[in-house]
């Protein structure tokens, strides 16, 4: 016998997907009942259950009349009369949702609420009983439900590992290599955009005269990731330049969730807006990973914050995590800031407004344990 979920397309895409892959509840078909200006989160939701194999179909309903709802309902459980049918009553307005439960439960078929609050779902009906939640939402499709297309990401292993002596040594000894960080920032910061390689850049006068510089740059030398020949700088190719502008402490956070369990994370993510026009909208995430049907997004700074909390060359790195937190992961998506640098009390205090978490400078060696409990 097919069994059949009918759930109520809203803002919110998760609880409509979390029971669709909970062994013992998920279904060969879903229904989707879309209010008018619910069209295009249907057109996600319903690309993401397709890829998943599930058979879907639509059907228009009222958000607001309360009657033409229950009807809709009806009309539902009589075209499938003799199958198994189950009711998400997650989504929708409460008006859509209220004749909806009064169907089903006037009929006695199964209704299920999905508690993200609390990671369970609840059988609401015929009998009351909460099942816990499992991981079963990965990062691409959990992006794809908010309209966010993954078009690049950058997990080469390979290049992960052959970094990795290097970044243990950056974040293991950060009282040496604060400073000379700084410096490495200025001089690579501007390359992330040139596309003809080799590329040379000349070392300043002064610069040279700093130990702890020209000791940073022979480790990138000793490693093959720069090139350091008199007083120059060469670079061989653009993933040389993004490691030392920054990318290798998105290496590290990446390598410390590689020990997380349950998890599904990803580094280096260019996603592309569903949007209508001839070039849509696109954004990168540093660092981001699902648990437990959550998503969470870290966003990595080697550089210090100036002036009102804004980066030296670019925008304020916490309202575009802040934004970029419910863009993506909606009501109950996670952000957090891994800085290299130390933060100041004021960008503490506007971190936890904005209900994001961080992990700065001598406490990144902890970062493994701090996630972890994060994820709690």
């Amino acid at each position: 016998m097919t069994h059949v979920h009918v759930c109520l397309v809203s803002g919110q895409p998760i609880p409509n997907l979390i029971p669709l892959k909970m062994e013992g509840l998920a279904p060969q078909r879903v229904i989707l009942l879309v209010s008018p200006d619910m069209e295009v989160q249907a057109d996600r939701i319903e690309k993401v259950m397709k890829s998943w194999k599930i058979e879907v179909k639509r059907y228009p309903i009222s958000p607001y009349n309360l009657y033409s709802a229950r009807k809709t309902c009806l009309n539902i459980l009589d075209k499938f009369k003799g199958q198994s049918i189950t009711l998400n009553v997650t989504g929708g307005t409460k008006i859509m949702a209220l004749a909806a439960f009064e169907v089903f439960r006037e009929m006695n078929k199964p209704i299920i609420y999905v508690d993200t609050q609390n990671k369970e779902i609840q059988k609401l009906s015929p009998q009351f009983e909460k099942i816990n939640f499992k991981g079963v939402i990965e990062v691409k499709p959990y992006l794809a439900a908010y309209g966010q297309n993954i078009i690049k990401e950058n997990a080469d292993m390979e290049i992960i590992r052959k970094h990795c002596t290097v970044v243990q040594k950056l974040v293991s000894e950060i009282s040496r290599f604060e400073r000379p960080v700084s410096f490495i920032n200025r001089y690579s910061a501007s390359l992330r955009n040139v596309k003809t390689f080799p590329l040379e850049i000349e070392i300043a006068e002064n610069d040279i005269t700093q130990p702890s510089f020209m000791e940073l740059l022979m480790l990138f030398h000793k490693h093959s990731i720069v090139e350091k020949r008199g007083r120059k700088l060469i670079f061989s190719n653009p993933v040389d330049v993004h490691f030392v502008s920054g990318g290798w402490l998105e290496e590290y956070v990446y390598s410390v969730l590689s020990s997380v369990s349950n998890i599904d994370a990803k580094i280096g993510v260019t996603v592309e807006w569903d949007q209508q026009g001839p070039k849509p909208p696109t954004n990168e995430y540093d660092v981001i990973f699902t648990c437990n049907n959550q998503l969470y997004l870290i966003e990595c700074k080697t550089k210090r914050f100036m002036g009102e909390d804004r980066e030296l060359g670019g925008s304020d790195p916490i309202y575009k995590l802040d934004s970029l937190r419910d863009a993506a992961g909606g009501l109950f998506g996670k952000g957090m800031l891994v800085s290299y640098k130390k933060l100041t009390d004021d960008q503490k205090k506007r971190l936890k407004a904005n209900k994001l978490n961080y992990c700065d400078h001598s406490h990144l060696k902890q970062l493994g344990q701090k996630i972890k409990e994060w994820i709690k």
